[in-house]
């Protein structure tokens, strides 16, 4: 235990001051993180005000999000941090959640994701259709999206120039060929980023933030049966299909589809 918050302390370090500013974002900045630190210590030591110092720690994460307009995968980190340092899974996963949104090669992001979503205590099989998702956005976690977009213009350019070229009479006969070819293998990045784009934009991603919380048929408690059991818990992830009366239609990661009430959950992307 010592040594896995030893690690979410550093990286937290490492990934936020070096992007703070100047002023009283910085002062604002290490406040937070020494509330973290301060946290993460007395939980070590099992003292009783662990959680509420954690608990302090991720509001003062959360006011500088919202005061400073700061959308960095850095910051959610640290607030996915202090989340699952306080057992607060659901909240926990959608910070990392957010933070993988902006930058998916993120290293540390994705280490503590995977922790994360690894300590859910609901397993829940992804399906066919997530599966076919999961295979054609592989790439979000090793190529950067600038890396695609040089590619994309580096292959297109070249391939202009060399069907221009062979227009115009220069070069051998292949030449056209070859700037053909180019320019086709310059839609394959395009496709990746279309592709992360239909799975993304507009896509209410969520989680589940509450604790427990019993899904339903339909959007109401008293007149709708529990879809599950044992209901949902905390770090359940899925999408809206539909919104009624303040109560969310998700579509879970296995093809079930359910009813949970808006405040049982957050969204990954809330512009969507």
């Amino acid at each position: 235990m010592r040594n896995i918050i030893a690690m979410l302390l550093l990286l937290t370090f490492s990934c936020i001051l070096s992007n703070a500013n100047a002023g009283s974002l910085q002062i604002d900045l290490k406040e937070a993180l020494a509330k973290l630190e301060l946290g993460t210590i007395q939980l070590e030591e099992n003292h009783p005000r662990s959680s509420t110092t954690l608990s302090e720690a991720a509001a003062q994460f959360e006011e500088l999000i919202m005061n400073y307009e700061i959308e960095t995968a850095g910051i959610y980190h640290a607030l996915g941090n202090a989340y699952l340092l306080n057992d607060e899974l659901g909240h926990a996963v959608l910070s990392y959640r957010k933070g993988e949104q902006i930058d998916p090669t993120h290293a540390q992001i994705r280490a503590s994701l995977a922790h994360a979503r690894s300590t859910v205590p609901l397993n829940i099989e992804p399906g066919k259709i997530s599966r076919v998702w999961s295979m054609l956005l592989s790439w979000r976690g090793v190529i950067s999206r600038p890396s695609i977009w040089y590619t994309f213009m580096s292959l297109s350019l070249f391939g202009w120039i060399a069907c221009s070229a062979r227009v115009s009479g220069i070069g051998p006969k292949r030449l056209g060929a070859v700037g053909m070819w180019l320019i086709i293998a310059s839609l394959i990045p395009i496709a990746m980023l279309g592709t992360e784009w239909a799975r993304f934009h507009n896509s209410p991603l969520i989680v589940i933030t509450s604790t427990h919380v019993n899904a339903r048929s339909g959007p109401d408690h008293e007149i709708y049966d529990a879809v599950f059991v044992d209901g949902l818990v905390g770090g359940v992830e899925g999408t809206i299909l539909e919104t009624r009366n303040n109560w969310h239609r998700l579509l879970l990661a296995d093809g079930s589809q359910c009813w949970v009430p808006a405040t049982a959950l957050g969204k990954v992307n809330p512009e969507s």
